[in-house]
């Protein structure tokens, strides 16, 4: 920390046990994630007991795990959780209604999220995190009462052949979605889907820690929550961006943002961009929009 100019360290210190770890980050899963928490130490008939159980803003399950030091098969136990929400939709489902009473709409099973906390994690946990699309998250405890949680770097490294030669390439996580991206563009005309890949390039540019995924309505793009969902709009040529911000706080110097009305229920979400390919270097360009939804996602950090 910085004290009248000058640098000091923090000391680090650690939880008093697993619980309290787990305590604190359940009671803070809307502000750290924004997700919403359901149950802990569910009991299942034949897959042992879940740490944790939420859903998060796009109505995804989410199974957290928690490990006070080193991850030691937090991710195998979390995927056989996984597997009893995928075998047992119905109860989760019930668990969702129950605990959260002013939920609405319909659960998607196709993307659920697996969440696991460690102090450390080794190679080999970060290569089976990335063959179950998992997330793992480091975390550390310093005196001040100052927790620092970081997202765990995936391996990047896979060998492939190509025409003849070797090359070594970033392994890019594709998440199991719904509806791929390709179908979410078909119908789409050539000047609306070449400002999508324009789009798409610049938002993954911002941060290595962007992800994308799908679900059958929208193109998703998050960190640890959601800050874009973008939807193509072919009817209309646009392709429609609703971003995060933190309390409505955006410098929009063009007013390329629409507001969304708070009765609409969407939270934080309350930006709406319209992009149009007739529209781009004439009344704003690819920067400018970017340059919005960078300004979303430093809202995540």
């Amino acid at each position: 920390q910085i004290k009248n100019g000058k640098a000091e360290r923090i000391k680090q210190i650690e939880f008093a046990n697993e619980s309290e770890l787990h305590v604190l980050i359940d009671s803070n899963l809307d502000e750290i994630f924004g997700i919403t928490y359901i149950k802990d130490e569910h009991i299942t008939d034949k897959h042992g007991r879940i740490e944790t159980l939420a859903i998060d803003e796009s109505s995804r399950p989410v199974v957290i795990e928690y490990k006070k030091d080193k991850e030691t098969g937090q991710l195998t136990q979390a995927n056989r959780y996984m597997t009893w929400i995928k075998q047992n939709p119905d109860s989760f489902e019930l668990l969702v209604r129950k605990n959260i009473k002013k939920f609405e709409g319909k659960i998607d099973f196709n993307n659920p999220r697996i969440i696991c906390f460690a102090q450390e994690c080794s190679i080999d946990d970060k290569c089976l995190a990335l063959s179950l699309g998992a997330e793992l998250w480091k975390y550390r405890l310093y005196e001040n009462n100052t927790l620092m949680i970081l997202r765990e770097e995936e391996p990047e490294q896979l060998i492939k052949s190509k025409v003849g030669k070797t090359s070594i390439e970033k392994i890019k996580k594709e998440p199991r979605s719904s509806k791929s991206v390709e179908e979410h563009l078909e119908g789409a005309s050539t000047n609306l889907k070449e400002l999508f890949y324009a789009l798409n390039s610049k938002i993954m540019e911002i941060s290595s820690e962007i992800e994308r995924y799908t679900t059958q309505a929208e193109i998703i793009y998050k960190t640890s929550v959601n800050f874009v969902y973008m939807a193509v709009q072919n009817k209309k040529d646009c392709l429609r961006c609703s971003i995060r911000t933190e309390n409505d706080k955006l410098n929009d110097p063009k007013n390329i943002t629409e507001k969304i009305p708070k009765t609409h229920g969407y939270g934080n979400i309350t930006r709406i961009i319209y992009v149009f390919p007739d529209k781009i270097d004439k009344e704003y360009t690819v920067e400018d929009v970017t340059d919005l939804i960078a300004q979303s996602y430093s809202v995540t950090q």
